[in-house]
């Protein structure tokens, strides 16, 4: 029940992001984005398995997609971007990702016949993985038979790298991906893909596994990949994976942490469903021995989590100026319940490349109102593209940024009644590649009478 209410909130706040005459844009606003009207096109597409849609989105999406296609079959890199992707490589990755999605919806005809031939004649001319990993899904979603298909595939599967140790297999991206991702999360989104491609024929059992297992490995504590477009393609890969595994029998997996054990037990009727077993108390300070014992045959998954807490004078310094930076600075830390409390921002962005979808999240002190006309004013001056706020914090959505550019802003929190409280801390990162990030101190404030 939860999981279908999730997937209700988002579907209908999907449907705001819809722009009038078609395609969808990050924030609602015309002109429609091509890149992200395809992965809207991808998103539906998945929902609608699972869950009952309009139907007439689909469509709309399509015709809109369609109608941009240009007469040799391509699509043309959107003008409004900041991607590293320039001439016919720009081309071949959007040609490529809109390509997928039609494929992936089951579209055919000669619109998405031409887009298949031009990927085709194209390429030789395309060296890097993360292209070829989206051409292989396109290609594979339309014709996993298909000459070109397969050649593809085992040009892809030569870029590989292996970590023998580990027992992994993944490709590395050393470019952007078409949602901005850089560094492990352009790999994540790399190896994703082509795994997923590889899946639709046995030829490259061994490779699969060693890119699913990449995945797994690359998982955060928090059970998701850090960026949306990387956690979502880990888990097409991996349902994919699964899909034709079945429990049989029943199987004891034995955790053992510093001696102290927990048992788990995997029966063929409960075998997809996650189970937690939580050590805290036999955790200890320094180094903590872990044993995982299986009695009996299973093809689950696992991964171990550890999360402790540093006080933050104890964090180190950082060695080099982070990608980006964020101050947050008070107009006083004591006051009184009836005064304004002003907060002043600066954020700089130090990255030597222009980037996208700059993201910062401003703590809201415990007992206080955040007075919101600073940031509607900074939506309609065009400083930030939008705005959302909780109980805990706000979020700024800045969208591209150059290099060197700063931004500083104020906002007033009005405090609610008496109180002693620290500040969340606040964070300025790069949405789709969360470890490019700046962090600002939590500050004490207390409010008298």
């Amino acid at each position: 029940m939860k999981a279908l209410e999730y997937i209700n909130v988002g579907y209908q706040r999907l449907l705001t992001f819809e722009v009038p005459g078609g395609g969808f844009d990050w924030y609602g606003k015309p002109p429609a984005n091509l890149v992200i009207s395809a992965y809207g096109l991808l998103e539906f597409t998945d929902m609608a398995k699972v869950y009952e849609i309009d139907p007439r989105v689909i469509d709309r999406t399509r015709d809109w997609l369609l109608k941009l296609q240009r007469p040799d079959g391509s699509w043309e890199m959107p003008q409004r971007t900041v991607y590293s992707w320039t001439g016919l490589q720009g081309d071949f990755v959007v040609t490529a990702y809109v390509a997928w999605s039609l494929a992936e919806a089951g579209i055919k005809g000669p619109a998405v016949e031409r887009a298949m031939e031009w990927l085709r004649r194209n390429l030789d001319e395309v060296k890097d993985p993360y292209p070829l990993a989206l051409a292989a899904n396109a290609l594979a979603a339309y014709d996993p038979k298909d000459d070109r298909t397969s050649m593809l595939l085992r040009t892809l599967d030569g870029k590989k790298t292996e970590d023998r140790e580990n027992r992994t297999v993944f490709w590395k991206q050393e470019g952007s991906t078409a949602f901005y991702a850089r560094g492990d999360y352009a790999s994540i989104e790399t190896t994703a893909l082509a795994a997923y491609a590889m899946m639709r024929t046995p030829d490259y059992a061994n490779t699969v596994n060693g890119a699913l297992a990449y995945l797994v490995k690359m998982k955060d504590a928090r059970g998701t990949w850090g960026s949306t477009s990387a956690t979502i393609l880990s888990l097409k890969a991996l349902l994919r994976g699964m899909l034709g595994q079945e429990q049989k029998g029943v199987a004891k997996v034995v955790f053992r942490v510093n001696g102290q054990a927990r048992v788990v037990t995997i029966t063929p009727d409960q075998a997809d469903v996650l189970q937690l077993v939580d050590f805290k108390d036999a955790s200890r300070k320094g180094d903590n021995e872990v044993e995982v014992e299986v009695e009996g045959e299973t093809a689950a998954m696992y991964q171990l989590v550890g999360r402790w807490y540093v006080p933050w004078a104890d964090l180190p310094a950082e060695e080099k100026v982070p990608p980006l930076s964020i101050q947050v600075k008070y107009d006083a830390t004591t006051i009184s319940k009836d005064e304004l409390l002003k907060a002043n921002v600066r954020m700089n962005y130090n990255g030597a490349a222009p980037t996208f979808m700059v993201l910062v999240d401003l703590g809201i002190p415990p007992g206080f109102v955040v007075d919101e006309s600073s940031f509607k004013k900074m939506v309609e001056n065009k400083t930030i593209e939008r705005y959302s706020m909780t109980q805990r914090q706000i979020s700024l959505y800045f969208g591209a940024m150059r290099p060197g550019q700063e931004v500083a802003f104020q906002y007033a929190l009005q405090p609610k009644y008496p109180i002693k409280a620290k500040t969340p801390k606040s964070v300025a990162y790069e949405y789709y590649s969360p470890d490019r990030r700046g962090e600002s101190a939590p500050v004490e404030i207390e409010v008298r009478e």
